[in-house]
């Protein structure tokens, strides 16, 4: 699961994400206490085919969704969209009422598809990179 999600953040990542960005995420993939810790805590799912990780999502107990997504040699193949109905599934049985996520331009049009109000949080300088921060947010 980590080489997967540093995989995804190295690669595919650097066609949305700044540098500051892609730091910042590839520490995360690399850091064992928090993934035990999300884990332990958080509703993750994985997307799998002849037991490899093709995509996957975390969601925690308040409904907000860390990350999402798909390996970028499977995209346009619907695993994010099962994904995404899983996700809403488990949100639903266990009574959350709101979905919030952290979105970038090159999710968003997956998120609005998928019924999420996107909000333009701000505009800030990280690491010489002007970013523009954006939320999602949808009711159950």
């Amino acid at each position: 699961m980590q080489r997967l999600f540093y995989q995804t953040v190295t690669t595919y990542g650097a066609m949305l994400f700044t540098k500051a960005e892609i730091k910042i995420f590839s520490r995360l993939a690399t850091n064992k206490i928090y993934w035990q810790k999300k884990f332990k805590n958080d509703y993750i799912y994985n997307a799998k085919m002849n037991g490899e990780i093709l995509g996957s999502f975390s969601m925690d107990t308040n409904g907000n969704i860390e990350y999402f997504f798909v390996h970028m040699n499977y995209h346009g193949k619907g695993i994010a969209r099962e994904l995404y109905y899983t996700l809403e599934e488990v949100a639903k049985q266990v009574k959350i009422k709101t979905l919030t996520t952290q979105i970038h331009l090159g999710t968003r049009v997956f998120f609005e598809k998928n019924g999420f109000t996107i909000v333009k949080n701000a505009v800030k300088v990280v690491g010489g990179d002007e970013v523009t921060s954006y939320s999602g947010v949808k009711k159950l």
